[in-house]
């Protein structure tokens, strides 16, 4: 007792310690929680390859918004095939309040890496535009 401090038993500090086991399986858990985190959000922004390709829709000057019916879209591929150009706007409820100008026998594309598209709205300044579209999901 010189240091001021009674000295514990040896025996009364085993009894403190845990088991090395015990904390191997307690850490190997925690290890496992966070794979399946990792595995989880790993396969939400791998896309499953599928592509949907939709029917021709007939844009007009009556603004519009198509929803992918299976699920939010990786990438989407846009193409007017006329006879008037056509605005558009991808995921409205978060993009730029601005929209894409697609004239007659162009193509607009976005990818956005994640399963992110929501959305897409579409019209007409006048007459009608054939629109092909195609989501990757």
């Amino acid at each position: 007792m010189l240091g001021g401090e009674p000295r514990v038993s040896e025996s009364n500090e085993r009894r403190k310690r845990v088991d090395a086991q015990v904390l191997q399986t307690a850490l190997l858990d925690e290890i496992c929680e966070r794979l399946l985190k990792l595995e989880t959000m790993a396969e939400a922004g791998i896309p499953i390859g599928a592509v949907d390709p939709l029917p021709v829709i007939v844009a007009t000057t009556e603004p519009a918004v198509y929803q992918p019916q299976t699920g939010k879209w990786f990438s989407v591929s846009i193409v007017n095939d006329g006879p008037s150009p056509c605005w558009i706007i991808v995921n409205t409820g978060i993009s730029f309040t601005r929209p894409y100008l697609l004239n007659v026998r162009e193509v607009y594309e976005v990818d956005m890496r994640t399963a992110k598209i929501e959305d897409i709205r579409y019209y007409t300044d006048e007459g009608t535009a054939d629109l092909r579209i195609k989501g990757v999901r």
